[in-house]
């Protein structure tokens, strides 16, 4: 009799492990991975925290140039995975365009057709700004299939001789943007 239990106790102890464990399997699923890659959420979330740190760099490198005044000349290196990937950019915005560039005092990254800087209906924020010391004339870069390395060199300098202008060219792995500003130029 006693065996008859403890075979009953384990079947019992099988089925509701079984069961949890597939309610488990089925809500990671669900919830972390998509068609066996990231989830969309997550990855809008990782792509602009990859377009701020990026603006984040470009607007340093800037406000550095500009501290030290006409003649001065800086470089950045920045790595970037997502930006440089437009399955994940297209399946995230729909779109794999990036822009880069400045607007009056702030440096701008975004991802999509149309760029927004807040969330707007059903539309979700798909652009990022960060301020520079200075009002630019409005120049940028558009980059229609993402950008085109992983490894970006941002280069900035002040030739009083020049407008301001906004360049970009694969040298190498790197990506290398190139910026003169021109302050009240």
């Amino acid at each position: 009799m006693k065996i008859a239990r403890r075979g009953q106790v384990s079947l019992e102890f099988m089925l509701v492990f079984g069961i949890m464990l597939i309610l488990l399997l089925y809500s990671v699923n669900s919830i972390t991975f998509q068609q066996g890659s990231t989830s969309t959420e997550t990855l809008k979330m990782q792509i602009l925290l990859e377009e701020k740190s990026l603006a984040n760099a470009i607007a340093g490198t800037i406000a550095q140039v500009y501290a030290q005044g006409p003649g001065a000349k800086s470089t950045t290196y920045v790595k970037v995975t997502y930006l440089a990937e437009p399955d994940y950019l297209q399946k995230a915005s729909g779109s794999a365009k990036v822009s880069v560039g400045a607007s009056n005092s702030f440096v701008f990254v975004g991802v999509g057709d149309q760029l927004r800087t807040a969330d707007v209906g059903n539309e979700e924020k798909n652009t990022v700004l960060t301020e520079m010391p200075y009002t630019s004339v409005g120049k940028g870069i558009v980059f229609p299939d993402g950008l085109p390395a992983k490894s970006v060199r941002i280069i900035v300098e002040w030739d009083p001789s020049r407008d301001e202008d906004w360049n970009a060219r694969v040298v190498g792995s790197y990506l290398e943007i190139t910026i003169n500003i021109n302050p009240g130029g």
